[in-house]
Formats: structure tokens, C-alpha cells, sequence
């Protein structure tokens, strides 16, 4: 697996995470099965990349707050 494809496969879970689509220990499990981790290694992996979906959610909801209040 590539690094390319790793950080895909860790970005796609952290936000399969994030918006309730699985399970967060199903998340942790599947990255530390996939990357051949700890699973403390894969917790942090995953809640790292549940926090960039986070942030762009919010950023994302952020800006249609301003373009409806012409900020």
C-alpha cells in the first residue's frame, strides 16, 4: 500500500467515523487490521482523521453562516 493510499484509507474511515457510518471501535479495528498497527496506534490514526472531517465540516457551515449574514 502506497502513502498516497494509506492516508486515503485512513481519511475515508475517519470520516465514515465522523458522520455515524461505522462504529469508531469498527473504524479503530479495521485501520489497525488494514495497516498491521497497535491499536493504540490506530485509535490516534483514526481520531485524527475523524477531527479533520470535524474541521471541515464546521468550516464548511461556517462559510454558509457568512455568506447568509453577507460577512
Amino acid at each position: 500500500m502506497t502513502e498516497a493510499e494509506r492516508a486515503f484509507a485512513i481519511d475515508s474511515v475517519g470520516q465514515m467515523a465522523w458522520g455515524g457510518a461505522m462504529a469508531i471501535n469498527a473504524a479503530v479495528w479495521f485501520v489497525a487490521g488494514l495497516l498491521h498497527v497497535s491499536y493504540p496506534e490506530a485509535e490516534t490514526l483514526v481520531a485524527d482523521a475523524m477531527t479533520k472531517a470535524m474541521t471541515a465540516e464546521v468550516d464548511t457551515n461556517l462559510v454558509k453562516i457568512g455568506n447568509a449574514n453577507d460577512n
